[in-house]
């Protein structure tokens, strides 16, 4: 090995360190901020005082987020920063990080369950999805995210057409029956997989504005689209963004327009 080769390896064993270190460093870091950030919420929770509470909660939020923003992104970190944010009276902010966490994890129990708890809390009025029937919810709650359930429709297809060809060349068996077992989750799978593709989240957004003003066009000069201004925490279909204004489509099939700062998409 001549001197410079051996110089040139010596550089590239400090710079594999000095990256090594850096990484382990990180680690702690962020493993340091998880740990402040749980400790501020478990405070909040013990914390008499409304405002102070509130601030707590606010805090843990905020170190939870830092971990997202440094590109640690786990179901339960979204969670987490949904559950502080809506103890820290942010609704719109905690749909927010709870329809993400199941972006990430579709069979998301602890999530699903606080999508629907804020679902529950909007005004009557307030049109939500109903994601509960059907045979996507029926995948989903078994945990089968969409290539998982893809998966399935196509093995559901080819033991259904196997059965279908012995049931012909052989009377004797339970090849009927098996078919029209298969048959049926083909089937389901399907329409999942349809249901996947019409209305997939690529565009679903929630109102994070503490309340969001519905106009009839993209002017704040129209006239309202609805009576009251809608709640943070509404789930919608952003189709179209004009200058300051987003048009979006609500869950009962209405579309408005709302200020695009109002809005945030669930696909970051």
């Amino acid at each position: 090995m001549t001197r410079a080769s051996g110089v040139q390896a010596l550089l590239l064993l400090l710079v594999w360190l000095a990256g090594a270190a850096v990484s382990e460093a990180e680690g702690l870091d962020r493993e340091a901020r998880l740990g402040r950030a749980i400790e501020d919420y478990s405070a909040a929770l013990e914390e008499s005082d409304r405002d102070a509470r509130l601030a707590g909660f606010a805090r843990a939020q905020q170190g939870f987020a830092s971990l997202v923003e440094d590109g640690v992104e786990t179901p339960a970190l979204w969670t987490n920063l949904g559950n502080a944010a809506l103890q820290a009276g942010r609704p719109g902010e905690a749909m927010l990080a709870y329809r993400r966490a199941l972006r990430l994890d579709p069979a998301s129990t602890a999530a699903r369950q606080n999508v629907e708890h804020l679902r529950s809390r909007l005004p009557s009025w307030v049109p939500r999805p109903e994601e509960g029937t059907g045979p996507r919810a029926l995948l989903v709650s078994a945990g089968l995210d969409a290539s998982r359930r893809a998966f399935v429709t196509a093995v559901c297809f080819v033991v259904t057409a196997g059965c279908v060809v012995l049931a012909g060349r052989r009377r004797e068996g339970a090849w009927r029956g098996l078919a029209m077992v298969a048959g049926v989750g083909w089937a389901v799978g399907l329409a999942s997989l349809f249901y996947d593709a019409e209305a997939g989240d690529a565009d679903l957004a929630v109102i994070t504005a503490e309340e969001a003003e519905a106009r009839a066009a993209d002017s704040s000069l129209a006239p309202l689209a609805l009576p009251d201004p809608l709640p943070g925490g509404v789930e919608v279909r952003a189709l179209e963004t004009r200058g300051e204004w987003t048009r979006v489509r609500l869950a009962n099939g209405r579309d408005v327009w709302l200020r695009a700062s109002a809005v945030t998409p669930v696909e970051r």
